[in-house]
């Protein structure tokens, strides 16, 4: 009983430090029985009133080590998870961010991190449901806000609050990592809320007016009047190779991956069909029509006005064109995934005021609209490029994307756009490094490498002073095996490989510098 007043009294007045429990291991152990902690009373955390609803022990498994599993709630609707190693704890937090529109808590994805002695965390962002579902954000701000930005932070406040309980002490580090929807919480975290993270990494994170655009623009471009798909999948194919043959040794080694798609001069003009009947036109396949190239060259550019005034950083890039299968390009000769994405995104979360479940594609106006989607920036938008304060407090941030994702454009603008902002070149590698990952789609798979140990990186960033000049990252297929490895430097530098082409190795690829 006193055991547990006392940790009461830690959460309520927050005073003192309790001396270090050890277990035996080298590791932190706990100072409460895991159970108590539903019977303290977490309303009082400072901009975060919480309250635990369950916290029971689970024994150790393959998957992860025995821990205190603890759900609850922060006013008013942030639901989390939080898992606290019951022995050998290391000392440190590490939440886990989400995918698309979140709506459920994944933080099954952080058991690396549990396995490593961390307390791990993550949230629904403030709402249940599927991680494409919208509907929740229909003119309800208070949602919006807490996907925007809210949520993160009380997550990551009720977090340590939880733990200096349970633990008898304040963590020594603080982490987050998350992909896509989770790349944009991170740097959120960084830009609203420096003090809540030591370390930040920010994979493929979404643009939240630029990819809706994107996902628009290039579902329309492939259509017609009528509603069906101008490319098929031949051709799509086709295009891929026409790509691979005038492109791919650019980087010293033909192997089905761009260094940098940027430096990709392929027009699909070059594979116009000529000389044929329209009747011939239809039917080919080697080819492509006149619409058709126009229809790969809007996908390639990117949304622009009327008057050719573009919207977003760019389109798709060269090198992805595999990555349009289902997306864009349709084996039933309809309308892809990205359309659907986008009619969501625009009937429910786009705008100051939501037009709702009956508004559709047809409504939209590029011209017009586009602006319009201004206001949700200030709410869901990862890309302010001002980080004075996290490098004030000491935070570092890796920053990663794969150059065969639909937005990757988006955030090598924005990295630019921060790194002046900050100074230039110099000033930014000591708080903020971006690896733009050839051939590699939206947080993975795709041709080139698409697995690397972040957290290490990370660790060694923020603990020990030392940056990652390099990463190294490893091709894993799709049961999990590591078939090559490659490394990727800090943009703007790339790789070019060197080696013997007999033997591809790792060793074989050499830094270089842009031209």
């Amino acid at each position: 009983m006193i055991r547990f007043l006392s940790a009461l009294v830690l959460v309520v007045a927050a005073v003192g430090t309790p001396a270090f429990a050890q277990d035996g291991r080298g590791g932190i152990g706990p100072i409460v029985a895991c159970a108590d902690l539903t019977r303290m009373n977490f309303s009082g955390i400072p901009d975060a009133p919480t309250s635990v609803i369950s916290a029971s022990l689970v024994a150790s498994t393959p998957e992860a080590p025995s821990h205190c599993r603890v759900r609850g709630n922060i006013a008013p609707n942030v639901g989390f998870e939080l898992r606290l190693p019951v022995d050998n704890w290391n000392g440190k937090l590490f939440m886990q961010g989400c995918r698309a529109y979140c709506g459920v808590i994944m933080i099954d994805e952080a058991n690396d991190a549990l396995k490593r002695g961390y307390v791990t965390v993550a949230t629904d962002m403030g709402h249940t449901g599927t991680i494409l579902d919208t509907v929740w954000a229909y003119n309800n701000r208070d949602a919006e806000i807490d996907f925007g930005y809210r949520a993160t932070h009380v997550t990551a406040v009720a977090a340590k609050a939880i733990l200096r309980a349970f633990h008898g002490v304040n963590a020594t580090q603080s982490y987050f990592r998350g992909c896509s929807t989770g790349g944009r919480q991170g740097l959120v975290a960084a830009q609203r809320f420096p003090a809540d993270f030591d370390g930040i990494i920010a994979g493929a994170p979404v643009a939240s007016k630029a990819g809706a655009l994107n996902f628009y623009w290039s579902g329309k471009a492939n259509l017609t009047d009528s509603g069906r798909s101008i490319l098929t999948p031949d051709h799509v194919y086709l295009i891929r190779a026409a790509v691979m043959k005038k492109c791919d040794a650019k980087d010293g080694l033909a192997d089905g991956i761009l260094e940098d798609p940027r430096e990709c001069d392929f027009d699909p003009a070059e594979l116009q069909c000529t000389g044929l009947g329209s009747g011939d036109l239809i039917r080919r396949t080697d080819c492509l029509t006149e619409t058709q190239v126009e229809a790969a060259r809007k996908i390639y550019t990117g949304p622009a006005t009327s008057d050719g005034t573009h919207v977003t950083p760019g389109g798709l890039m060269p090198g992805g064109e595999l990555s349009w299968l289902g997306t864009i390009v349709t084996s039933d000769g309809g309308a892809g995934q990205y359309l659907k994405l986008a009619e969501n995104n625009l009937r429910f979360i786009a705008f100051a005021e939501d037009p709702g479940p009956a508004y559709t594609l047809d409504q939209f106006n590029l011209d017009t609209d586009a602006e319009r989607m201004n206001f949700m920036l200030h709410i869901t938008s990862g890309f302010n490029p001002d980080l004075r304060g996290f490098r004030d407090r000491g935070g570092r941030i890796i920053i990663y994307h794969g150059w065969q994702d639909g937005t990757a454009l988006s955030t090598v603008d924005y990295f630019e756009s921060a790194t002046a902002a900050m100074g230039g070149p110099d000033a930014i590698s000591d708080t903020a490094r971006l690896f733009m990952v050839p051939g590699m789609d939206h947080c993975g798979g795709g041709p080139g490498v698409n697995s690397f140990d972040f957290i290490t990186a990370i660790e060694q960033w923020v603990e020990l002073g030392r940056a990652p000049d390099s990463l190294l990252g490893t091709h894993k297929d799709a049961v999990g095996n590591e078939t090559f490895s490659r490394p990727v430097y800090p943009y703007p530098e790339f790789a070019r490989y060197e080696g013997s082409k007999e033997r591809i190795s790792a060793d074989g690829f050499k830094r270089q510098q842009p031209k």
